[in-house]
């Protein structure tokens, strides 16, 4: 497997990049032509899907931006990871959550699945 810090890194980088050809770049380096992600309020497949929708997401949430709060757990070919965003005055509402990932041969992501640990409750 490839260096699973750096591509936790560039992972949580493509997420925080706001300059479209950066985070288009980001997520080129983190997931194969195939990859996705999948959480319960989102998803998406290859390239161009997972920038839109990390595009959407941080037009939905201007401010935040996500910090790695964990080790990173390696199994086999596969990832886990926590997160959190938010908790700031630019971005008040906090969100943490756990992301799973599997890694491709070409190790980069192929397939990251990811869970809400902490946000505010519905209203």
């Amino acid at each position: 497997m490839s260096n699973v810090n750096l591509l936790v890194v560039s992972y949580i980088g493509a997420w925080n990049e706001r300059n479209p050809e950066q985070r288009r770049a980001l997520v080129a380096r983190t997931w194969t032509e195939r990859g996705s992600y999948v959480d319960a309020h989102r998803q998406a497949t290859g390239h161009e899907a997972i920038d839109r929708m990390i595009a959407t997401a941080q037009e939905s949430h201007p401010g935040y931006t996500l910090r790695l709060v964990s080790g990173i757990e390696a199994h086999g070919t596969y990832l886990r990871f926590s997160w959190e965003g938010g908790g700031t005055r630019e971005a008040p509402l906090y969100l943490g959550g756990t992301d799973f990932v599997s890694v491709a041969k070409d190790g980069r992501f192929g397939e990251v699945v990811g869970f809400t640990d902490a946000a505010p409750a519905a209203s």
